[in-house]
């Protein structure tokens, strides 16, 4: 973790907070600040600033933060917005650690606006104090009390204290998020709203979170990332510190982008990059608010992560049973069969009718005798194939229900393997049944599929950090060693155009261990025909031009041919087409290449993403692609486990995996193409835009692949 962001401590719990344009209103927004630290007992210095008063609120009032005789490390601005940077450089001036700018009015705003945040970047810049915002509500430290915002979320006392770390780009639905979350029982370390993130972002706060000891998992709301590759680093931190991220990311649709970036001017990129990103580092995405909220409340009341995929699910229902099973098979979690010693022990105790399979359906006879539910609850906590439970109880009422709810939070004391209870009956009939299980710290929800899906996303996070931890090969180590590769390729992409022909993209694929095609420009007759009898045919020959990309359109392409005068004949026919379909294009020649037969088409790409940087891309060729978009993405490095995922996820996967009798492709030598262009990406990052193998030809097992056609643009 770099220093400033550890910094963020003097931040998030300051041992002293300044309000510039502090009210006698201690109900408006620049009054809020005030009473909120003293209601909530804050222990810090706290210092109002405002010329208009000499005391507000029982504290000494102060003309400017100049006039404030002790050392500062938060500075709360609720000032007009035009005021805001002069008052900047006075808080620099006095050595102020940190600002935090409540105002709107800035980049979200456009022209005048975005000039102010401009300047208050080169600000923070140029003089070191940490900005936090504009367009924010602020930031809660609730550990100690610490608050420096002033959304009505904070009129709640007391504050619930918990596990959960929480970093908003909105301030408005941010805070109404938290409020829902604190009445769901939900704990907070810290809260911090960085809304245009001038200078502090999400990022930053996350990284400082993540390194808290009380903090158990982190949860945002994002509408844009500015630092993909931080946020790399971070996952891999929060997944080696086993602390699950749970992100709320907006900006799915195109209109939905368009808002976010009127919203807080931040940039929103691909969602189908970033959600591959998620995917890819075991971050978990919410699909709405009460997604992100029920996954941190099963956090906060489980032991552990659960250790695998096995769930385990008992039911008082039928109906709910086969729906909690639905939801999890949706989810790729496993619902197996249990132990034989687990079906027999659960035999001997539920009606002839139940069902003493996975999931195991008591029935509604548990009323009558209470022992037979803990029997079946122990020996499924028992079961090595289940790593969590969902209980699914309907209507137990009266006295039956209430010693369920006790049996069933007993037993989640006594076990490590998490468990939930999903009670589908309102709180008239069950409000004592359920504040047994409330208070026990028994995760409660009202509907089978939600309980399934907190767990699920739980328990799909226990299974990725697994993977994580079990291999023992990394992405850095993963391709093999060209110690010369970026040096060699550096020296080509000197003297090249921006879009390279098709033999320069090879020769840079080359450079990675890349196989390519064996083939030779020829700029006469005679070349041609040289190198045609030293490659053998059959040939492909193609124009090789940096002005013409697509060599199909221009008549530059001529395959299959199969002897010296077919070679002569198409080699003048390619120059022809080329000059008369662009004119003013510069011609290098013609590209004598050999005929690759037997293989399955392949594409491949990389993208330099404006949030993740370099970006592979992998599907098959032909409609795959173009019509039903079955693709795979991952952001670089990619290890050989990661580009044998990207191959497995496709729907075409069977294709390459030998479907109806066709030969197996040779699925390792794709594998390690991926990871050569990712590492390619990276080592080039400041060259390469765009980069396309299509297609890439992929051999039956054991012969390899072979790149056909590639074209590569440059920044």
């Amino acid at each position: 973790m770099n220093p400033r962001v550890n910094d963020l401590q003097y931040f998030l719990s300051p041992r002293s907070i300044a309000i510039i344009g502090a009210s006698e209103n201690l109900n408006s927004i620049s009054g809020k600040p005030l009473r909120f630290l003293k209601e909530h007992g804050y222990r810090g210095r706290i210092f109002p600033v405002n010329p208009k008063y000499e005391e507000l609120a029982g504290f000494t009032c102060y003309p400017s933060i100049l006039d404030v005789p002790e050392p500062v490390d938060l500075v709360l601005l609720a000032v007009n917005y035009k005021l805001i940077l002069p008052i900047l450089k006075q808080c620099a001036e006095k050595g102020c650690r940190f600002a935090t700018v409540f105002g709107s009015g800035f980049a979200e705003s456009g022209g005048e606006g975005r000039k102010l945040q401009d300047q208050m970047a080169q600000l923070a810049r140029e003089t070191g104090m940490a900005i936090c915002g504009p367009n924010c509500q602020g930031s809660v430290s609730l550990k100690d009390a610490a608050i420096g915002g002033f959304s009505a979320a904070l009129e709640i006392r007391p504050l619930r204290v918990g596990p959960i770390g929480y970093v908003t780009q909105s301030g408005a639905l941010g805070y109404s998020i938290f409020n829902l979350a604190q009445e769901a029982g939900i704990g907070f370390t810290y809260i911090a709203s960085t809304g245009n993130e001038v200078d502090l972002h999400t990022l930053d706060f996350m990284e400082f979170m993540l390194e808290d000891p009380d903090t158990r998992m982190l949860i945002s709301y994002m509408e844009g990332i500015k630092d993909g590759k931080q946020f790399a680093r971070l996952a891999d931190r929060a997944c080696a510190l086993g602390k699950p991220i749970v992100v709320l990311k907006a900006g799915r649709s195109e209109v939905g982008q368009k808002a976010a970036s009127s919203h807080t001017a931040s940039l929103t990129g691909s969602d189908e990059v970033c959600d591959a990103f998620f995917r890819q580092k075991g971050i978990i995405r919410a699909n709405d608010i009460e997604d992100m909220i029920d996954i941190a409340a099963l956090m906060q009341s489980i032991p552990a992560l659960p250790e695998g995929t096995g769930l385990g699910i008992i039911t008082t229902s039928g109906g709910g049973g086969i729906l909690a099973a639905d939801a999890a098979i949706e989810l790729g979690l496993d619902v197996p069969e249990l132990a034989s010693g687990t079906t027999q022990a659960i035999e001997q105790v539920i009606p002839a009718y139940g069902s003493a399979v996975n999931p195991v359906d008591v029935t509604a006879q548990v009323i009558n005798e209470a022992e037979d539910f803990v029997k079946v609850l122990e020996a499924m906590v028992a079961d090595p194939h289940i790593h969590a439970l969902v209980i699914v109880v309907t209507m137990i009422t009266g006295a039956s229900g209430h010693q369920m709810a006790t049996d069933i939070v007993e037993a989640s004391r006594r076990t490590k393997k998490p468990m939930t209870v999903a009670w589908t009956a309102g709180d008239r009939l069950m409000g004592e049944n359920l504040k047994v299980l409330i208070d026990g710290g028994v995760q409660l929800y009202r509907s089978p599929v939600r309980a399934v899906q907190a767990m699920g996303s739980l328990m799909r996070y226990g299974a990725y950090r697994s993977a994580c931890l079990a291999q023992t090969s990394r992405a850095a180590t993963d391709a093999p060693t060209l110690p010369e590769a970026e040096a060699q390729a550096r020296t080509l992409l000197a003297g090249a155009p921006r879009s390279l022909t098709e033999h320069q993209g090879k020769q840079l694929l080359a450079h990675y261990g890349i196989p390519v095609t064996r083939e030779e420009v020829a700029v006469s007759e005679e070349e041609a025909v040289t190198i045609g009898g030293q490659i053998g045919y059959p040939l492909a020959l193609k124009i090789d031009s940096p002005d013409i990309l697509h060599k199909t359109e221009a008549g530059g392409l001529k395959l299959n041919i199969s002897d010296r005068d077919q070679l002569i004949a198409a080699f003048h026919e390619v120059l022809t087409n080329a000059r008369r379909h662009a004119p003013e294009a510069r011609i290098n020649g013609v590209l004598i290449q050999e005929m690759v037969t037997g293989g399955t088409e392949v594409i491949v790409g990389l993208n330099a993403d404006p949030q993740f940087g370099p970006t592979v891309m992998f599907g098959l060729g032909g409609i795959f692609v173009e019509i039903l978009k079955d693709v795979a993405l991952r952001v670089a490095p990619l290890s050989r486990e990661s580009a044998l995922e990207m191959i497995r996820e496709i729907k075409g996967f069977k294709v390459l995996a030998g479907a109806r009798g066709r030969q197996r492709a040779d699925i390792d030598a794709l594998a390690a193409v991926l990871v050569q262009v990712s590492r390619l990406g990276l080592d080039l990052e400041d060259q390469i835009a765009e980069l396309d193998i299509n297609p890439l030809l992929v051999l039956p097992a054991g012969k390899g692949v072979r790149v056909a056609d590639a074209l590569v643009i440059r920044k």
